[in-house]
């Protein structure tokens, strides 16, 4: 999958909404690696995140 497919799939994972032509970040799990996406708003009011694989949950 190229990263465009990737990033029209994107989804925030504190509220969901789509990141694709956001200023979104983009990270791996500490825990199990898996690609986590986080869209503005959720960073800026460090809103929780939880790892949709393994559960981990951070600010």
């Amino acid at each position: 999958m190229s990263e465009t497919q990737q990033d029209a799939e994107s989804q925030c994972v504190s509220c969901g909404i789509k990141v694709a032509a956001m200023n979104a970040a983009s990270f791996d799990c500490p825990e199990c690696g898996t690609e986590i996406h986080r869209c503005p708003t959720c960073r800026k009011q460090s809103n929780l995140y939880e790892c949709p694989d393994c559960g981990f949950r951070g600010p």
